[in-house]
């Protein structure tokens, strides 16, 4: 017996494990539609793409290794202008013949491989912002279509409530009818309005479905049902306005790197120095009277300055100011229109909570009109138009509400949406 309780309660945990398991909350889809974005394997392209490119820059701080031959005959060569008796001046030869191994070293660049590295960095947060981007606008197609599967649910439970109160009532007129109480055409009347509703479950039924699908393509989630999909809680700040938007964030980025890139145009204006040296077999060598091949090479240092650009530096500097300008200029544009666009979506949400309390009060008193109706139709002294009437209006207050709280969430998250916080 003990051992029976024992499995039954195993049991009961694993069925309350599988139950749990499959609730399916907003922000489980927000992360698998994320997860499952063909677009997310950009971010470790990217990532390798900067890593190669910063280390084709930092490739700059070790030394150069060219290997340079020339063969060339001249028409005419440098001459001693005097004779001496007894001495004899080589003359030389007009075929030359060399083979260098010029080696450079990098010793100061005034930081330009420095920012250079700073501004792949920008260009990689860039593209990641984009990407987030992209998030967003993906987390708005899903939040519509999650929304409209819990819309759909709601829609299709009232219309199966009014389905049993139809058959209820269908029932009762039956017998109202053999007792010639009510004409079979009361009777039809009512089974119309049956089969109306049937057509609306039906199609209630395939909408879901539908989006149902599109939300497992955004996902990957395995939906069976509407009914693992939950209605979020979300709460709204608006205390303190910060935006977050991943727009407003890629403006930031953009001026960030516009930052680097004038730390770059002071770079160019500074000196650079290079160590250097030549190692070399030819004909002639350094000795120009030497007539035979030889062997040579010589170490040095460099120093390459550009003391005077025309004021090319400055002007890209002022081109980079007026960038990051129209940047200012574009974020306070944003911020404009955010501030707007949260007012609307504020005065959504006192809307949907006001219109709440007033579906409340409307579906309490519709349900006392529709009972009195139900009452009157069993004593033939109202027509099954007027019962129509009366039970279909008690439906659109249900859905009126439930519509209404949806609205109420729904605005909620485009809130917090709207301004980035999701």
């Amino acid at each position: 017996m003990k051992k029976t309780l024992a499995f039954l309660f195993i049991l009961v945990l694993q069925q309350g494990y599988t139950q749990t398991k499959q609730v399916i909350t907003l922000d489980d889809c927000y992360n698998a539609s994320i997860n499952n974005y063909p677009n997310l394997k950009q971010m470790d392209m990217d990532v390798q793409i900067s890593k190669l490119n910063k280390q084709n820059i930092q490739a700059n701080y070790l030394p150069s290794l060219n290997l340079n031959g020339q063969v060339s005959y001249q028409s005419d060569v440098t001459k001693v202008p005097i004779s001496v008796p007894g001495i004899n001046i080589p003359i030389m030869a007009k075929d030359w013949y060399n083979l260098n191994l010029d080696v450079e070293q990098l010793i100061y660049d005034g930081g330009l491989i420095h920012n250079r590295k700073k501004i792949a960095d920008a260009d990689l947060d860039i593209a990641h912002q984009k990407l987030q981007i992209e998030f967003y606008q993906l987390k708005d197609q899903v939040n519509r279509i999650y929304f409209g599967i819990i819309l759909s649910r709601k829609t299709i439970e009232i219309l199966a409530v009014l389905k049993k109160n139809l058959e209820a009532t269908i029932a009762d007129a039956e017998v109202a009818f053999n007792n010639g109480v009510l004409l079979s055409s009361d009777v039809d009347a009512l089974k119309v309005e049956y089969n109306l509703v049937l057509q609306q479950i039906v199609e209630k039924h395939e909408d879901q479905r539908a989006l149902i699908a599109g939300l497992h393509i955004l996902t990957a989630l395995d939906i069976s049902n509407a009914d693992q999909l939950v209605v979020p809680d979300v709460q709204v700040v608006t205390e303190k306005f910060v935006n977050n938007r991943p727009e407003y964030m890629l403006l930031g980025k953009q001026q960030t790197k516009i930052e680097i890139l004038s730390e770059l145009s002071k770079a160019k204006q500074r000196p650079v120095f290079m160590a250097f040296g030549q190692a070399g077999y030819g004909r002639p060598g350094y000795d120009m009277l030497n007539d035979k091949f030889d062997t040579y090479y010589k170490v040095g240092a460099r120093l390459h300055w550009n003391i005077w650009d025309w004021h090319q530096v400055k002007r890209e500097r002022s081109v980079l100011s007026v960038q990051n300008e129209i940047i200012n200029t574009q974020k306070q544009s944003f911020d404009q229109k955010l501030k707007a666009d949260l007012e609307t979506k504020m005065a959504a949400i006192r809307k949907a909570e006001q219109l709440i309390s007033t579906d409340e009060t409307i579906v309490s008193l519709q349900q006392n009109v529709v009972n009195t109706a139900n009452v009157q139709l069993k004593n033939g002294s109202l027509t099954t138009t007027n019962y129509v009437i009366e039970l279909n209006k008690q439906v659109k207050a249900q859905l009126n509400l439930e519509v209404h709280k949806l609205q109420l969430v729904y605005s909620k998250y485009q809130y917090n949406i709207t301004l980035g916080n999701l």
